[in-house]
């Protein structure tokens, strides 16, 4: 069987050979342009991926970070409205690093035990102790991340504030709790 196309590009091929090196190895500007042309938009398209990557890895990260804020002040909130009733609640300096501490008094099977909570080490910590006893990091249990912590009892508005460093700036969630129980 005959295709007529292949007589065609072969009359090419020998019209070609014919000519030698004046058509052999030349370029056109419109191709070098073409390829110049998609060089650039490579490089753009390969540049706009990566600071869109950096763009979400930021916003992750700042996002997280305001998720452990948001755990560390909802954790106080939840014991402190647990534990509302008349003189449980205080703050205390913090035995472990001078820091302030919120200490909640609470009775379990007729034993009087003191949870206390405070920040040491980059983390937000809660330690169940009995009374008197002072509290210390190996006997509590980490809540969140936190770089500080700070806490004012005035009359019965307890003012709390949890905080994280980031290399430019600080990341600070606050909170206040009218506590209902009569000091």
């Amino acid at each position: 069987m005959f295709c007529p196309l292949w007589r065609f590009i072969k009359k090419n091929r020998a019209g070609a050979e014919n000519n030698g090196p004046k058509q052999r190895g030349s370029v056109s500007v419109e191709t070098v342009a073409a390829l110049f042309l998609l060089l650039v938009l490579g490089i753009g398209i390969f540049s706009l991926a990566v600071s869109s990557t950096s763009a979400y890895s930021r916003i992750y990260d700042g996002q997280n970070l305001q998720s452990e804020l948001r755990v560390a002040l909802s954790f106080i909130q939840m014991k402190i409205r647990q534990n509302d009733v008349m003189q449980a609640v205080r703050v205390e300096k913090n035995p472990v690093n001078g820091g302030p501490a919120i200490v909640i008094r609470e009775t379990y099977d007729d034993e009087v035990y003191e949870t206390w909570i405070y920040q040491d080490e980059g983390k937000l910590r809660e330690a169940l102790m009995l009374e008197g006893e002072a509290p210390a990091n190996e006997l509590s249990f980490e809540i969140a991340d936190a770089d500080g912590f700070t806490a004012e009892l005035d009359n019965n508005l307890l003012n709390f504030s949890v905080w994280l460093d980031q290399e430019d700036a600080r990341l600070k969630m606050e909170s206040s709790i009218l506590l209902r129980s009569e000091r």
